[in-house]
């Protein structure tokens, strides 16, 4: 189908408005902590803004605005507030499983009213059933707009494409889908049971939407049909909360052209911070190689004054050494740095009959069986302080570690 007028929106999703930011590997201070969360709650207001200096008709947000059902009412009002301001733009809402739109929560007017909160706004569209439903686009008579909602934060094992939903006969017809894309490859993809209502970049775009605006994953990935079309995509999250999140984050502004051309996609900044994770080998470096080599790895990795950084060193260090403390003047030159000290002192191959050289051929076993890293982080945790307990040397246990 095609149209003689393009449409341009704005898409961005898993705002996850009040999260407690008190995981995430980053080891924030309560100050960073407390200043982070301001910055994830603004995060409706950043796309608002976006959306309007853009000029996007509309905002389409596929689901996961908040993140649990204790989220303050403060923070919904401050969302509220944010999309009453986009007005008379509407925004459209497909409630996903953290703001899932059961009875009682803060898609529920009765609740709203109760806490004496203002309602929903005007220009505020919510898909409230599990059904999909069709809803016409305000001022645009060639536009319609599909959507849905859970109702618990459940996983959901259906396929929620198979078969897809009927596709409205306007020459453009957006939906909204809240999902895991089987081949998404994220650091916070779900496995096996986690995933919540399954589909594949082929169901996509076999469904025949001019565009599908997901949510549910936290990187955004573009999804495109055989011939390399875009067809749909996450936004991802827009506001870094946790390891998982790192790198840039970004709103999309999507542009259905004229004539059935294939939509354009371009990135918008969504966050002024970046988390960065970043790995430095130092083995057998002295303060100043060591302080030199990461700094060095800093400007490689574009790090800037205002990001959120963890640094892992690796390597070997002389038994006893403490590199992170060479580190500590670098925590000025950006928002947040964390370090991990992951260094071993070097040591020579144990007898193997000795009580160290089995302990060390067990534990190295272990190790090999291991599942995942932090099981094998465990087994290298394990075997450290077991040799420097078995050689008589004081235990020097690693700092907690926030992960």
């Amino acid at each position: 189908m095609t149209s003689g007028r393009p449409l341009t929106f704005l898409q961005s999703s898993d705002w996850h408005l009040g999260s407690a930011l008190t995981g995430g590997g980053l080891s924030f201070t309560p100050e960073v902590r407390a200043a982070r969360r301001d910055e994830v709650d603004a995060a409706a207001e950043r796309a608002v803004a976006a959306a309007a200096s853009c000029g996007a008709e509309a905002l389409l947000v596929p689901g996961d605005l908040w993140d649990a059902e204790n989220v303050p009412p403060a923070t919904i009002h401050r969302l509220l507030e944010a999309f009453a301001s986009f007005a008379p733009r509407p925004v459209f809402v497909a409630p996903g499983n953290h703001d899932f739109a059961g009875p009682g929560g803060y898609y529920d007017p009765t609740l709203l009213s109760a806490l004496g909160m203002r309602p929903w706004p005007e220009n505020v569209v919510v898909f409230r059933g599990p059904e999909w439903a069709a809803v016409p686009f305000p001022g645009r008579d060639d536009v319609a707009v599909v959507g849905r909602a859970f109702l618990s934060s459940a996983a959901v094992v259906e396929r929620p494409l198979a078969p897809p939903p009927p596709r409205p006969s306007t020459p453009h017809a957006l939906l909204l889908l809240h999902g895991s894309l089987e081949s998404y490859a994220g650091p916070d993809s779900p496995r096996g049971t986690k995933r919540t209502a399954p589909f594949s970049a082929n169901e996509v775009a076999g469904a025949g939407f001019s565009w599908v605006a997901l949510g549910h994953h936290h990187h955004d990935q573009v999804v495109s049909d055989e011939e390399g079309r875009p067809c749909g995509a996450y936004a991802g999250c827009p506001t870094g909360r946790g390891l998982d999140e790192a790198g840039p984050r970004f709103f999309l502004r999507v542009t259905l052209p004229a004539g059935g051309s294939p939509p354009v996609v371009e990135k918008i900044p969504a966050d002024t911070r970046v988390v960065r994770d970043l790995a430095v080998d130092v083995s057998e470096l002295d303060a100043g190689p060591l302080a030199e080599k990461v700094e060095a790895t800093f400007r490689d990795a574009g790090v800037e004054a205002p990001d959120l950084v963890r640094v892992t060193l690796t390597g070997t260090q002389a038994f006893g050494a403490r590199p992170a403390d060479i580190l500590r003047p670098l925590a000025l030159r950006v928002r947040h740095l964390a370090v991990r000290d992951q260094t071993e002192p070097p040591a020579p191959d144990p007898e193997p009959r000795s009580a160290e050289g089995r302990f060390t051929t067990d534990l190295l076993a272990v190790r090999a069986g291991a599942a995942d890293d932090a099981q094998r982080r465990v087994a290298d945790l394990a075997l450290r302080l077991g040799r420097d307990a078995l050689l008589g040397r004081p235990i020097r246990p690693p700092e907690a570690e926030d992960r």
